[in-house]
């Protein structure tokens, strides 16, 4: 017998159920973070004085955040620019601007389609990174919590 309980040359193996959930649940923050982003929250980024360019949202900490966008050889994103507002709109008057600077960026392929996906460090000291900490929070605890409809309740409407 060996040390892990095991005949020798048989290996035991253990398994942390935090780490599982904890996996888990990162597995399902993901998730519902792009579906959040994709259905709910518009983001675009203020490049030169008056172009908006629509992003993608792909991941958000506290931290940074990661976006994507399409790649177009013809139109391609200013390689100048390191430093970048980022608009998250959550209606269509409103917005919070969030300044963050480029750490790096990538090609990338998804579902078939070719983006540029960049990295980003979120500027701390702007007044609207405490906005922005509560809603990365919020989206942490509503993806721990929140749940799927499946339709079993039915609504009435009076």
């Amino acid at each position: 017998m060996n040390k892990s309980g095991g005949k020798d040359g048989e290996r035991s193996q253990i398994i942390d159920l935090t780490e599982v959930r904890a996996q888990k649940l990162e597995e399902k923050r993901r998730s519902t973070e792009r579906i959040l982003f994709k259905h709910l929250l518009s983001v675009y980024s203020v490049v030169g004085d008056t172009t908006m360019c629509p992003i993608e949202l792909i991941d958000v900490s506290e931290e940074g955040c990661s976006f994507q966008i399409p790649f177009n050889a013809d139109k391609v994103w200013p390689a100048d620019l390191t430093e970048i507002p980022l608009r998250l709109y959550f209606s269509q008057e409103t917005f919070l601007e969030v300044q963050v600077q480029i750490q790096n960026s990538r090609p990338s392929i998804e579902n078939g389609a070719r983006y540029t996906r960049f990295g980003c460090a979120v500027d701390k000291s702007r007044s609207s990174y405490a906005a922005y900490v509560q809603f990365v929070r919020f989206l942490k605890t509503y993806s721990e919590f929140s749940q799927r409809d499946t339709g079993g309740v039915t609504v009435f409407y009076l």
